[in-house]
């Protein structure tokens, strides 16, 4: 039987690769002691490894300097034969120090470094209290000192598996993992992050570890762990027809398809063209982008029949918004030249253009009724609204001067202006572009009665553009079919062939005119 002896507390020195780093509470245990003493013998060996203290003091008496010492101490820096080096018995005796004994009962015996760990090992292992972190050191050390994973778990009684899986978490970040054992982290908790492949996503979900977040921390790491795998599938199918190109970019290149986090189960296709098309891809961070040269000479004629289409609908446009501004300008000359007295003459007209007016809910054109009634209305004040108006009207006397004139204003400016015309500008899905066409306009049919009925009189071209027949929808308008001279003579005069009798153009509708007036002649 080993020889007991006692020693004194100050020549104990904890061992360096104790696996518990913690101790824990020691009150209970040093109020034990203090009443009861030790029952239970530390285990010991001779000599220790010099304390940052010790190392100091004994670099500094042989003339090195303190800073540096410190500097280069590390837990087994120095072996020294002098006190003696705990194996069995750390609780025991830091609680034995701070009860106030002097010295303790300790065995003293021989052991090399591997024996010293197998036997503070096994001795812990048997403690509930020992941390899963310690557990792991513990395991690491064993291994380092040459016993294998099989070895290992014979001498700990835990498992191969286990033990694998612990000396995993050494790769974690230290701090961190004490954070979570504080946080009440669970076995099955660690046994998660096995799932985890990166030591940087472990060590991400570790910090949450043991929180209400810790699960879906979990799925982002998963899910991103998912994605940097199929993006790197998809790499390699890319690479066997695409060259990489970090540069590329919709402007540089002609894009072809993207390869997003968002739809991962998009397997890789080769292009038709990839044989003799060069193709590259970049990769991003949520997303891989497959690219091929562009073909210019194709995009410039693309362009070209783009910017053809695009004048051409500007021009036919402007057509458009030309005569309409035309008409109106005639219009609205007649109404601004029109006598007062005239205005009396039509006042059953104007009263029923008003009318129309109101239906049509008033949107009046200040500046347009200024300029009838010859009252200057700035453009400050048009912008602003007109904000009561009327009161502009009433210090110029209109009211009373020329009261049918103000009413022919108030309806006219609801009703005209220079965008009221007999088209409409539509999207035409088929041509894929916009086209102009016919279409009637009730308001403005109201507008001419009421101004035919004041003595205006209506131009042919504008009869043309009531009724569809005016040459701009023939050349520009919707309908493909080109009108001929005789067509729009028809159009104009459905009911009369007068204009194909006196017409020399050799169509059908002229012969037919021609043995309709043999017939009749025949038949006289």
């Amino acid at each position: 039987m080993a020889e007991i002896t006692n020693i004194a507390c100050r020549r104990l020195h904890p061992h360096p690769d104790n696996p518990r780093k913690e101790l824990g509470d020691l009150t209970e245990l040093a109020a034990s002691i203090k009443e009861n003493g030790i029952f239970q013998n530390l285990t010991v060996i001779p000599g220790h490894y010099l304390n940052s203290r010790e190392y100091i003091a004994k670099c500094v008496d042989e003339g090195g300097d303190a800073a540096a010492a410190a500097a280069a101490w590390t837990p087994k820096a120095v072996w020294s034969s002098d006190d003696y080096t705990i194996i069995i018995g750390h609780r025991r005796a830091a609680a034995a120090q701070q009860a106030g004994l002097f010295e303790v009962p300790c065995v003293v015996v021989e052991m090399d470094e591997r024996e010293q760990l197998q036997t503070m090992m096994i001795e812990n292992m048997q403690r509930s209290d020992l941390t899963t972190y310690e557990q792991a050191q513990g395991f690491q050390l064993m291994l380092d000192l040459g016993d294998t994973v099989e070895q290992v778990a014979s001498k700990s009684g835990f498992s191969q598996s286990t033990i694998r899986r612990r000396v995993k978490l050494l790769s974690l970040d230290r701090d961190a993992f004490r954070r979570a054992e504080l946080r009440g982290a669970t076995l099955s908790d660690y046994a998660e992050l096995d799932k985890i492949e990166s030591v940087e996503d472990k060590n991400k979900a570790l910090e949450a570890l043991g929180t209400q977040n810790f699960r879906r921390v979990m799925q982002e790491v998963l899910e991103n762990q998912k994605w940097e795998h199929r993006k790197a599938e998809w790499i390699a199918d890319l690479k066997k027809f695409a060259i990489e190109d970090p540069n590329a970019t919709y402007q540089t290149h002609e894009h072809v398809t993207g390869y997003s986090k968002w739809n991962i189960t998009k397997d890789v296709v080769v292009p038709e063209d990839a044989d003799h098309v060069q193709h590259f891809y970049k990769v991003s961070s949520w997303q891989i982008d497959l690219y091929k040269t562009r073909d210019v000479a194709a995009e410039d004629a693309e362009k070209a029949k783009r910017d053809a289409a695009s004048e051409e609908e500007r021009m036919i446009g402007e057509s458009f918004h030309n005569i309409t501004e035309l008409m109106f300008n005639l219009r609205r000359e007649f109404v601004v030249e029109l006598a007062p007295t005239d205005c009396k003459k039509g006042f059953p007209a104007i009263a029923r253009y008003m009318a129309c007016a109101a239906d049509d809910n008033f949107d009046l054109d200040l500046t347009l009724i200024g300029n009838i009634l010859g009252v200057e209305l700035s453009q400050e004040f048009v912008d602003s609204s007109g904000k009561d108006w009327y009161k502009i009207l009433d210090e110029d006397g209109v009211y009373g001067t020329m009261p049918e004139k103000v009413l022919l204003a108030l309806a006219y400016s609801s009703m005209d202006s220079s965008y009221c015309g007999y088209w409409s500008k539509d999207w035409n899905v088929e041509r894929q572009k916009y086209v102009y066409s016919y279409r009637e306009n009730p308001t403005l049919d109201a507008t001419y009665e009421m101004l035919t009925a004041l003595g205006y009189e209506i131009s042919d071209d504008e009869q043309a553009l009531r009724d569809g027949t005016h040459k701009i929808f023939q050349e520009y308008g919707s309908d493909e079919k080109k009108w001929s001279e005789c067509d729009y003579c028809k159009a104009a005069h459905p009911n009369c062939d007068k204009c194909c009798k006196a017409c020399d153009e050799p169509c059908n509708a002229v012969q037919d005119c021609k043995k309709n007036e043999e017939r009749t002649e025949n038949d006289e």
